[in-house]
């Protein structure tokens, strides 16, 4: 039996966000989750805040309406 490992990609997470829901993904992929977000939310008519922790070295997705 093969074990396979199910990845999820962000833009699938975003898609699936229901209102009030949050997202935490590593620094790296700030321009990443930032541009999608943006791009993104406007063609799915969404609405998306970020913000960055500093010290965590993170930035948090929230689906605002």
């Amino acid at each position: 039996m093969k074990n396979e490992v199910k990845t999820t990609t962000i833009l699938s997470q975003l898609r699936e966000m229901e209102v009030g829901d949050v997202l935490v993904f590593p620094a790296e992929k700030r321009g990443s989750v930032k541009a999608m977000c943006s791009e993104y939310g406007f063609e799915w008519n969404k609405f998306f805040s970020t913000s960055i922790n500093r010290q965590e070295r993170t930035i948090s997705v929230t689906r605002k309406r």
